[in-house]
């Protein structure tokens, strides 16, 4: 049973521009790790169908980004990528 439509997971809050728009935070910097990554899909496993790989940072900066994509097609979850698009 599905129970939530969507999961928002933050593999990273680090992000390469400074948009006005985005909150300042005082967290550390921070990249999850694959161990992390898997742990956290286990746990949602059973909850929803969907993973969004946003919140505060830019998500193609993870260098293991593949890796954590593999890892959700073997939980057959549908993951939905926000980006800004730029690498600067």
């Amino acid at each position: 049973m599905r129970t939530f439509k969507k999961v928002y997971i933050e593999i990273t809050n680090v992000c390469n521009l400074s948009c006005e728009f985005c909150p300042k935070t005082t967290r550390l910097s921070k990249f999850m790790t694959v161990f992390e990554f898997e742990d956290i899909i286990k746990k949602i496993n059973h909850l929803t169908e969907y993973i969004y790989l946003h919140i505060m940072g830019e998500p193609l900066l993870h260098a293991q980004l593949e890796e954590l994509l593999f890892i959700a097609q073997r939980y057959n979850k549908k993951v939905i990528i926000t980006t800004n698009g730029t690498f600067d």
